[in-house]
């Protein structure tokens, strides 16, 4: 790693759209911590950080990231509860949905997650190029 890749990932982590990508992680944190026993609060803050992000950023992929978020965060949830059955409740959420073994705010937190990992691939993008 050289001086000219430092300041292209400096760059890039000053950035407009990586300082929404850090926003929208910390203050999902935040309201993780925050609201840990209100589900419902969780869920609503969640999902307006997730619409407050979309509309800010100025990506020109946004409803591909938002249909891929969308989709990683259905076979997420969809995938841990069926884990969490067929490891005879090894892993239990104290307030899940009843039908599925999760709680309904976890739908978000894999959307986020999803757009985190777009963010470390572009960032790591940015760091290795040549």
């Amino acid at each position: 790693m050289n001086y000219l890749s430092i300041v292209r990932l400096f760059n890039f982590l000053s950035s407009r759209e990586s300082i929404l990508v850090l926003l929208l992680l910390i203050l999902s944190i935040i309201t993780l911590i925050i609201f840990s026993y209100k589900p419902q609060y969780l869920l609503v803050i969640n999902l307006l950080l997730i619409l407050a992000y979309f509309l800010s950023s100025k990506r020109s992929d946004k409803l591909i990231v938002l249909l891929a978020a969308i989709n990683f965060a259905i076979w997420g949830v969809i995938l841990e509860s069926f884990i969490i059955k067929k490891t005879n409740f090894a892993l239990k959420y104290k307030l899940d949905m009843g039908y599925l073994y999760v709680p309904t705010w976890l739908f978000t937190i894999y959307m986020i997650f999803l757009i985190s990992a777009i963010f470390t691939y572009d960032s790591i993008k940015v760091l290795i190029k040549e």
